[in-house]
């Protein structure tokens, strides 16, 4: 039986459409650095395949079809060698064939079938590269891509059926692509998204292999020079890197960092980012005081560090999973969540330090992927309210040193602490203390020679930046008689409610503080106001809804845009503008007008009034705040998503009202604080 041949494509709208199409999947994968040439020359080789294709579209073809059948082989030759190489993370050699076959098979598009066989291959190059990007800037090649397709889609179907002019195939096209945009943002808004399964093999970068290794320094680029311990000088503060990834951390720096993406992570739930930590504390600063780092290798990238016996296994944990996407140089320090469990490294072997702290042999370079199990402490609450006594002596003597201090340090760590009996109690008590007593500021006063940066940030200036809150959370555990230590590595960062991944800057460096209590281990408490606490974490999982996350998302961009003001405006700028502004002035807008008060002024301070009525607000929506309620027993039982604005308005509030009555009343403010 004779074969009967298709009729060639004689529409050049359908052809330009769908080589539009196709130009708009490659130009997606192009902006990622490992494909740009290979895109440039796939795009410039689609061209003049498609131009080919058109001009030979009646004809048979049989060398052209033979040669393009021997280079595909050699192609997928090259992807199968490429995948060996590599197994663990498919996608780079994915990509490529892909862009390969798209430029060989537009040199051979005779019929409609062979332009729909090439639109079908660039959804899955679009596919691809969706999976494989980072950046919200991929919707608008979504976009594109959907407007040619629809375009060309519609052009298909009218064209053995009715004449319609280019003009009106466009507008139908553009149309259809709308609705589609809109009905999938509806779906996909609906429709709840998992954070993720496991997989055997988690991505990371190609394998690499260092002759030396350098795990005993730690190489940070921002402070090529700094020194061991802090010296007589601090170093001179670089705006592109944070001093807390060094074997010393200096209190006496003073800076804003800048908003240099650094990182994105993609994670079952948001928590630190955990570098270092640091169980020395000089009066200055911070230190590490055992060097030792132990080197665990293995043949495949999948590395189980193991940890010293001061780094006990907690007494409840929770699985996280992450992937870290390196976007600008970083030292050598591993990020991941406490407690790693295992690392999927391309190093093949990582160091580990004396305080659970992860490195690597060479400093982490833009486009590093590495991959991170972890287990978070989750204990129970009776376990951790149970710790009263039974402190190891290792831990003892590592973790409760401290320098001679003034006697007012001891005093106050004596006395927040004071009728608390358990561990975790007298870390809440100080905890709250800081939060509401102190200001955050990255330009504080410099400290003076001869100061303690603790206690001159306690008594003097009362304002710092996060490590001075830290470090004062820390030396008043430790005088208190509750082993602490101070923690430098990235707040969660932005989540971005497009892409998936956490959007990691560089002014998202942070320092916080991990708590020893007996059988639940190393405990994470963050004591710097304006941050989440690590008891939110636990409660949101990022991608879940996109109507929460993209609430969330709002919040956040407006809490970034208010620490930005206050960053640059300096210490005289009073503390309001480290709210939220947008969130807390469209709260106090609803609340105004459900009260129906639009005309009415109070006496009251516009704080006050603005609790008052976040309080009646609450109370309606069912979270009434009782008699015997403190402001922070109230913000504890918000739900998750309402919590960080909560958290915001009540600081501000309680902050307020601790200056007006330290002013009027100071014998108040004691016994409020006892009360507590």
């Amino acid at each position: 039986m004779m074969r009967v041949r298709r009729p060639p494509e004689e529409s050049l709208l359908i052809r330009g459409a769908v080589l539009a199409a196709v130009l708009v999947a490659v130009a997606a994968v192009s902006v990622e650095e490992e494909f740009t040439a290979q895109a440039a020359l796939a795009a410039l080789a689609i061209g003049a395949g498609s131009w080919v294709s058109h001009q030979r579209r009646r004809a048979a073809n049989w060398l052209l079809k033979s040669a393009i059948t021997v280079l595909v082989l050699i192609v997928a030759r090259d992807f199968f060698v490429s995948l060996l190489a590599n197994p663990y993370d498919p996608r780079v050699p994915l990509v490529r064939l892909f862009l390969w076959l798209q430029a060989l098979h537009s040199f051979d598009l005779p019929a409609r079938k062979d332009l729909k066989y090439s639109l079908a291959s660039a959804v899955v190059l679009m596919a691809v590269a969706a999976v494989y990007t980072r950046e919200t800037s991929f919707g608008l090649f979504l976009l594109a891509f959907g407007l040619c397709g629809s375009v060309a889609f519609v052009a298909m179907a009218a064209a053995d059926r009715i004449t319609l002019r280019p003009r009106a195939v466009l507008g139908l096209g553009t149309l259809l692509a709308g609705v589609a945009a809109i009905a999938s943002a509806f779906v996909f808004a609906a429709i709840p998204h998992r954070p993720g399964l496991r997989v055997q093999w988690l991505p990371i970068s190609p394998r690499f292999a260092l002759a030396q290794r350098l795990y005993d320094r730690i190489l940070n680029p921002a402070y090529p020079n700094t020194a061991d311990r802090p010296g007589r000088e601090p170093p001179v503060f670089n705006p592109t890197g944070y001093i807390g990834f060094s074997s010393s951390v200096d209190l006496r720096l003073r800076g804003v960092l800048d908003h240099t993406m650094v990182m994105r992570v993609r994670a079952t739930r948001p928590a630190f980012w955990r570098g270092l930590a640091f169980d020395e504390y000089t009066g200055l600063g911070w230190a590490m005081s055992d060097r030792a780092v132990e080197e665990y290798s293995s043949l495949d990238p999948r590395i189980v560090p193991r940890f010293g016996p001061d780094e006990p296994w907690p007494a409840g944990s929770q699985p996280l999973v992450q992937t870290f996407y390196v976007e600008a140089e970083q030292p050598n320090v591993v990020f991941a969540a406490y407690r790693a469990f295992e690392v999927y490294f391309p190093a093949g072997s990582i160091g580990v330090d004396r305080y659970a702290g992860l490195r690597s042999p060479a400093p982490l370079e833009q486009g590093l992927i590495y991959s991170v199990i972890s287990r978070v402490p989750d204990p129970a609450p009776g376990v951790l309210r149970a710790a009263t006594t039974g402190l190891p002596e290792a831990i003892e003597r590592r973790y409760l040193s401290l320098p001679p201090l003034p006697r007012r340090v001891h005093d106050l760590a004596a006395h927040l602490t004071a009728g608390r009996v358990s561990l975790y109690e007298k870390a809440l008590a100080v905890n709250r203390h800081l939060l509401a007593g102190y200001a955050y500021d990255l330009q504080a006063p410099a400290l003076p020679p001869g100061a303690d940066a603790v206690d001159h940030f306690l008594f003097v200036s009362k304002r710092g930046s996060c490590e001075t809150f830290a470090s004062a959370m820390a030396v008043l555990l430790r005088a208190a008689g509750v082993p602490a230590r101070l923690v430098t590595g990235y707040a969660p960062g932005r989540y971005n409610i497009l892409t998936g991944y956490y959007d990691v800057r560089n002014s998202d460096a942070h320092a916080w503080v991990e708590v020893f209590l007996p059988r639940a281990g190393w405990i994470e408490f963050e004591p710097t106001p304006g941050f989440a606490s690590p008891e939110a974490f636990a409660t949101q999982a990022g991608g879940q809804w996109l109507a929460g996350d993209a609430a969330l998302w709002v919040a956040g961009w407006a809490r970034a845009g208010a620490a930005w003001i206050r960053d640059r405006a300096g210490a005289g700028v009073p503390p309001v503008l480290g709210v939220p502004l947008t969130a807390v002035l469209a709260l106090a807008l609803v609340v105004r007008r459900r009260n129906g008060r639009a005309g009415r002024r109070s006496a009251a301070s516009p704080v006050e009034t603005l609790y008052v009525r976040m309080s009646t607000l609450l109370a309606r929506a069912g979270h009434p705040r009782f008699p015997q309620m403190t402001p922070g027993e109230l913000t504890s039982t918000m739900p998750a998503a309402a919590r960080p604005l909560v958290e915001d308005v009540t600081r501000l509030f309680e902050r307020e009202r601790h200056d007006a009555d330290d002013r009027e009343h100071p014998e108040h403010v004691r016994a409020l604080e006892e009360r507590q």
